[in-house]
């Protein structure tokens, strides 16, 4: 593998980890979220 193409491949790589990361803690914002209205929910008015 050439010096441009190990080159393009960490990018990718550090992109898509990037990308899972934001996605992974999107994902943790959402569950409390619900977890949130969950319990406003559970209690009486």
């Amino acid at each position: 593998m050439s010096n441009a193409t190990t080159a393009t491949a960490t990018l990718g790589t550090s992109w898509f980890a990037r990308l899972r990361a934001l996605a992974v803690e999107a994902w943790n914002l959402h569950l409390q979220t619900c977890a949130i209205i969950a319990e406003s929910h559970r209690r009486p008015l």
